[in-house]
């Protein structure tokens, strides 16, 4: 290939030392056949542009349009859109005028293809069924053949896009039987193709049995996976996303996502794997796996902005907000303005694609009517997602009202509750008290009286000078003084004020004690015994309880802990209360918090407490609450 490319340079230099524009020209043609062969579009395109110039001083009418054909080409290639489209529009009323029917029904689709892809469905239509009159009267050639699959597949995405899913399975319909007819190798392509658009017409039309039929026979072709492999996961994808509609709960929805993933990354194809990511992702938001929805959500996301894929930035946003529910706003909001900055692309590329037509006088109503109806559209459309926005605000508003009201509410009452517990523990602790006093009293009073004026006649007796008299009075006053003796002591033991250790201490300790032997698990209760509970607050005293409940339940739930060791003291002003467990921790980086470490930094917060969490992944996680309670 470069010996031939070198002598066209060759020859084109020897036409430019002769100065003979038509020989250069020529010579400039054969270079541009083989830099277009070989994909070599900025050398390409320079020629070209020297060719339409040279074409336009001698006017030659095929080199012009050949000149702008080609130059249209290589914009469209390189995403110059509207360069693109001017070029091929300008391509297509040469070959017109020149009655070139197969060259102007191609310029007539790709002008068609252009506006497709700039979201101007209307105009695209327009073009498209022109290309569709001017190849109908052509020789059924397998070119042309082929050229009217492309028509029909066109207008049938054209019509899915505008809703019309009728008329999208029309013209799939009839795709398909131009596809039959091929006799070349484009005939296994085209009616892959357009079985593919056929099923996914059939989705959003809400046809998902049928969707799904029309995938498993497209599968059924063994040698699809070795012919385009990221279109075989494209494929499994939509399967997949499918089924979910039908039934969330199927057990292959998992691992037909997995695969079509794996497949496209085989394929190292971006576009795909960023579809697969999306719908992925939206069904395991379904599932309540918002973790995994989060990564691949994210990934598809990332990938949509790196290539600029608008369609697919908008999904993904809306999962995101579904996901994030305290970011929704913001990414409701970024949705919004990235809808906005589209319609605005959208109506700047229609004028472009407007003033370009506006040059012929058969096109100009058509244009207007169009413009009137997308600009009622966009504003339907905005305004209908402001009031779909206020509403979601609205009612987002008024479940956080009404979750914080409840929340006040159960504290209040959770408070009470445990007023009134603390308050009977008081009154039933000082009528034990009274009622410990009275019997010590009676007996210090009373028996230990009586027995010491027994032990005095006895003592009296032993006048006698019986011995064993004595010795029996001597035997029982030593049994009276032993009486006496342990009287005393029960006397004293009665008297001692033991119920300070009751209370709160033993309220928790009883909770501590049923809950881990509900959840079978192992736990050790050191305490400072130092500390004088009664003079704590009640409202502290709620809240540790309360987040010692909360711990607990977190160690087992989450955790899923073999022990726990709970522990407090006194140091200096402060109570420390901490709780450790040996359970599965968690990455306090990238963990999100659950509503249960919410509530504890709330109630910490509540009693004016510092809160301190220390936690890894397979190593446990350490809880620590200060709080300053105690005067110095």
């Amino acid at each position: 290939m470069r010996s031939r490319i070198e002598y066209a340079q060759q020859a084109v230099m020897l036409s430019k030392s002769k100065e003979a524009d038509s020989t250069i020209l020529n010579s400039n043609k054969s270079l541009s056949k083989l830099y277009l062969i070989k994909d070599d579009f900025k050398p390409l395109k320079s020629i070209n542009i020297e060719n339409l110039e040279l074409a336009k001083k001698i006017k030659d009418s095929f080199a012009i349009a050949d000149a702008y054909y080609i130059l249209g080409y290589i914009d469209n290639l390189e995403a110059e859109l509207d360069s693109a489209y001017e070029y091929f529009y300008k391509a297509y009323k040469v070959y017109r005028d020149l009655k070139n029917y197969e060259k102007e029904a191609e310029l007539l689709y790709n002008m068609a293809s252009i506006q497709l892809s700039e979201r101007d469905f209307i105009g695209a239509e327009i073009n498209a069924i022109k290309a569709k009159l001017v190849v109908e009267k052509l020789p059924k050639t397998d070119n042309n053949l082929d050229t009217l699959w492309s028509i029909h597949n066109l207008i049938a995405t054209i019509s899915a896009q505008l809703q019309l899913y009728d008329k999208a399975l029309e013209y799939n319909d009839l795709a398909v039987s131009y596809a039959n007819t091929i006799s070349n190798q484009n005939r296994y392509y085209d009616l892959l193709y357009s079985n593919t658009n056929i099923a996914s017409v059939y989705r959003r039309k809400g046809l998902y049995p049928e969707a799904k039929e029309k995938y498993l026979e497209i599968l059924e072709d063994e040698g699809l996976k070795a012919y385009d492999l990221a279109l075989y996961a494209v494929i499994n994808a939509n399967l997949a996303y499918t089924t979910y509609l039908i039934d969330p709960m199927d057990a292959s929805i998992n691992s037909l996502f997995i695969e079509a993933l794996h497949n496209s990354k085989k394929a190292n194809d971006d576009l795909t794997t960023m579809s697969i990511g999306a719908y992925f992702a939206e069904y395991l938001n379904a599932v309540g796996k918002q973790d995994s929805a989060k990564y691949y959500n994210d990934l598809s996301y990332k990938m949509a902005k790196k290539i600029n894929v608008n369609e697919y930035i908008l999904q993904t946003l809306i999962t995101k907000a579904s996901i994030n529910k305290d970011s929704a706003r913001s990414f409701l909001m970024e949705h919004i303005k990235l809808s906005d900055s589209l319609v605005l692309a959208e109506r700047s590329i229609r004028n472009k694609f407007a003033r370009i037509e506006l040059e012929t006088a058969e096109i100009v109503e058509e244009n207007q009517e169009m413009s009137r109806q997308r600009l009622y559209l966009i504003i339907t459309s905005i305004g209908l997602l402001m009031v779909l926005l206020f509403l979601y605000i609205l009612k987002t508003q008024r479940e956080k009202n009404k979750e914080l009201q409840l929340e006040r509410q159960q504290q209040e009452a959770n408070q009470e509750i445990y007023g009134l517990m603390l308050s009977q523990q008081d009154n039933i602790d000082e009528a034990r008290k009274l009622e410990k006093n009275r019997i010590s009293k009676d007996i210090h009073d009373g028996i230990l009286g009586k027995l010491f004026g027994v032990r005095l006649s006895l003592d009296s007796l032993n006048l006698s000078v019986n011995t064993e008299a004595i010795d029996k009075r001597s035997h029982y006053i030593n049994e009276l003084k032993n009486i006496e003796d342990d009287i005393r002591k029960v006397s004293h033991d009665l008297n001692t004020d033991f119920i300070k250790k009751a209370g709160f201490l033993d309220i928790v300790k009883t909770l501590v004690e049923t809950q881990m032997e509900a959840y079978k698990i192992a736990f050790s209760f050191i305490g400072d015994d130092s500390i004088n509970w009664d003079a704590l607050d009640n409202t502290v005293k709620i809240h540790l309880y309360r987040i010692l409940q909360e711990t607990m339940q977190n160690a087992y739930k989450h955790a899923q802990a073999t022990k726990v060791v709970i522990s407090y003291k006194k140091e200096d002003t402060n109570l420390v209360f901490n709780i450790t467990d040996d359970g599965e921790g968690f990455d306090m980086y990238k963990s999100k918090k659950g509503i249960g470490l919410k509530n504890i930094e709330d109630r910490v917060q509540e009693i004016k407490g510092k809160l301190l969490i220390t936690s890894q992944k397979q190593k446990g996680t350490d809880i620590t609450i200060i709080v300053p309670i105690f005067t110095s």
